[in-house]
């Protein structure tokens, strides 16, 4: 079955080691994975284009089994170490990676778009985190849309991604239908600190829609129409592990744009995906109650949207 919704970034299994000494090892994560857990709150056609190595173990097929997704894009390169990091935590949820595997061969064997199986360029909606330049990362972008001209394409920035003048990202944000970075990220690409100004300077520069991340604080939500969204933050029940929230948060923005909502209902979506994302570590079940709860999340979530 053709997936209605993928990610094309990448898989990193973590060795997570907290402050007070507990750990835990060979954790599946990497944006993809933890992109996808925010999918499947919404649907269940779900696929991921990523590349692993001979390395990968059963345990860690197992949870991408829980998630129900179709693995055709999931590439076994010969002579690559899948990727794996230190994921360091301390009290006040700070977090240090550290990769334990080559940096230079987790992009040389990254999958392309020809590696890709041929049905997934129909898909509605593609979350991507991926490439070493703009140049690449451009024509990526395009291949999807001269593939499939309705396809809603999220991007999040990664740090190699951020050292070019702000005109530069103009090629690039004006193919997305959401560019969703953190606020750290956002003030690199602007040079502005005050949110709002933030939110219009990343407009100007051509985004249609923008979404900028901001943790605990929830979410900046804007279109070119020019209104501006203060998205409240899901209270989890409990926060056991930060890392991949704002990946969950841009897949469940993806769904919701792929669903055609407004951009304040998807919105609504992700940041319900991302408190699920905080409340384990690795791949959580997905059962009915997990499903109703995010219903309930939802109507709280839409409780408390603020018009700015």
């Amino acid at each position: 079955m053709t997936p209605d919704y993928i990610t094309f970034s990448n898989i990193i299994i973590d060795d997570i080691v907290l402050w007070d000494g507990r750990t835990y090892m060979g954790t599946l994560g990497g944006a993809g994975t933890h992109a996808l857990i925010g999918m499947r709150l919404w649907s269940d056609r779900l696929g991921f284009v990523a590349t692993i190595g001979h390395d990968f173990a059963r345990a860690q097929y197992a949870q991408l089994e829980k998630l129900g997704i179709d693995m055709r894009g999931v590439i076994t390169r010969d002579n690559y170490q899948t990727a794996r990091a230190w994921q360091l935590f301390e009290p006040d949820e700070r977090r240090i990676e550290v990769m334990r595997t080559k940096l230079e061969d987790f992009f040389d064997y990254t999958p392309y778009f020809s590696d890709m199986p041929e049905d997934y360029q129909r898909v509605k909606g593609v979350h991507v985190q991926w490439g070493r330049d703009f140049e690449e990362l451009i024509g990526l972008l395009s291949q999807f849309r001269q593939a499939n001209s309705q396809v809603s394409l999220v991007w999040e920035p990664a740090l190699e991604h951020l050292d070019g003048q702000a005109e530069q990202f103009i090629p690039l944000f004006s193919q997305l239908d959401l560019l969703s970075p953190d606020f750290e990220q956002a003030e690199m690409i602007t040079g502005q600190t005050d949110p709002e100004k933030v939110v219009k300077a990343l407009l100007a520069l051509e985004a249609s829609r923008v979404a900028i991340r901001m943790g605990a604080e929830g979410s900046l939500v804007s279109s070119s129409e020019g209104e501006i969204w203060k998205i409240p933050a899901v209270p989890p029940a409990a926060i056991v592990d930060v890392t991949g929230a704002g990946n969950a948060y841009c897949g469940g923005f993806l769904v919701g744009l792929g669903q055609g909502l407004t951009v304040v209902e998807a919105a609504l979506r992700a940041a319900v995906s991302a408190s699920f994302s905080l409340e384990q570590f690795g791949v959580p079940d997905f059962g009915t109650s997990l499903f109703e709860e995010a219903e309930r999340r939802l109507i709280w979530a839409r409780e408390h949207v603020e018009a700015l």
